[in-house]
């Protein structure tokens, strides 16, 4: 047996997407996409590091209080 060489309309089947979908969730990600690139990489260093520097002080003084019971 040989194949078919005829075409299936498969690409009909296919729901297309509808406007609102486009226009409001997609504008609404690539906003969102735009503000986050937008914040510089030193705003974001700075912030980091000073969450894990209150961390270790955190941990370092929960330290220091769990020794004063002994």
């Amino acid at each position: 047996m040989q194949p078919s060489n005829r075409r299936v309309g498969s690409m009909a089947n296919h729901p297309k997407p509808s406007a609102k979908n486009e226009t409001g969730d997609f504008a609404k990600f690539t906003n969102f996409v735009r503000r986050l690139v937008a914040v510089p990489h030193s705003e974001i260093k700075a912030k980091l590091d000073a969450e894990k520097l209150e961390k270790t002080r955190k941990r370092k003084a929960v330290s220091r209080a769990s020794h004063a019971k002994d």
